[in-house]
């Protein structure tokens, strides 16, 4: 498992499937959280995966500064965030959606949109970017 992957693959990324599928899944059985940015191109394909936060069993520490700063060095046009939940539950927490507000406002101030957030465990996902 790579905490930081670049990306050089032709698909466009149209789906929040592809990125779980593609990029997550695999993140999705551990025992801790993992804080996930798939930075994108402006033709939407995957630039790079990044896990920028490891947590404990509920939470992670998620930095705005670690979000954002591998997205401004690689000139990305938006970012896709995912975290895995432990207890395979992917029910989101005010938590979640809080953290989601906050850095989709850091994104616009960046002008690097932020078009979801996923929660995700080993065999499914949850996006809650409608939710904020």
């Amino acid at each position: 498992m790579e905490l930081i992957r670049e990306i050089n693959e032709d698909i466009k990324i149209n789906s929040p499937k592809i990125v779980y599928n593609k990029y997550l899944k695999e993140f999705g059985n551990q025992d801790k959280e993992f804080f996930i940015v798939v930075g994108l191109d402006s033709r939407n394909k995957a630039i790079y995966r990044e896990v920028v936060s490891i947590g404990g069993l509920n939470s992670s520490i998620v930095e705005p500064i670690a979000v954002f700063k591998k997205a401004i060095l690689m000139s990305c046009n938006s970012l896709i965030l995912a975290h895995n939940h432990p207890s395979q539950d992917l029910t989101y927490s005010e938590e979640d959606l809080n953290v989601t507000r906050n850095l989709k406002r850091g994104g616009n101030i960046l002008n690097i949109e932020v078009v979801d957030h996923l929660i995700f465990n080993k065999d499914a996902f949850n996006s809650i970017i409608d939710e904020v």
